[in-house]
């Protein structure tokens, strides 16, 4: 570990992208990535979230048919294209719930005057 000091803006914007521990004047530890120091203020794993954000504008594309009705052909594509479980274990071991593992948590701002240390993780 490696203190950060003084605690300023511009010194801590230096380390933005690393792994700090950021302890607190009572006492509590918050581990995570610095994301950025700005306006009085520290933030931790800020790009987590930015992963929800880029897909929410994704639109669904409407399929054009001439015929009006389905055909042979249509019948038998849907027939051959059923999946087979491949995984020796019904559930996929690596799925963490509906959003991403971030072994950091979640984002987190604090206050750079409620800061008592800051160490850089190495």
């Amino acid at each position: 570990m490696e203190r950060i000091y003084p605690l300023h803006e511009e010194v801590v914007s230096r380390f933005c992208g690393y792994p700090v521990c950021v302890i607190m004047n009572d006492g509590m530890r918050h581990f995570g990535i610095l994301s950025s120091c700005e306006s009085g203020r520290l933030h931790l794993n800020a790009g987590s979230g930015e992963t929800e954000a880029a897909t929410s504008n994704a639109k669904p594309q409407v399929s054009k048919n001439k015929k009006g009705g389905k055909g042979k052909k249509e019948m038998a594509h849907k027939s051959a294209s059923t999946q087979v479980q491949t995984q020796a274990y019904p559930y996929d071991p690596y799925y963490y719930g509906e959003r991403p593992y971030y072994p950091w948590g979640d984002a987190l701002a604090l206050d750079l005057a409620s800061i008592a240390f800051l160490f850089l993780l190495l």
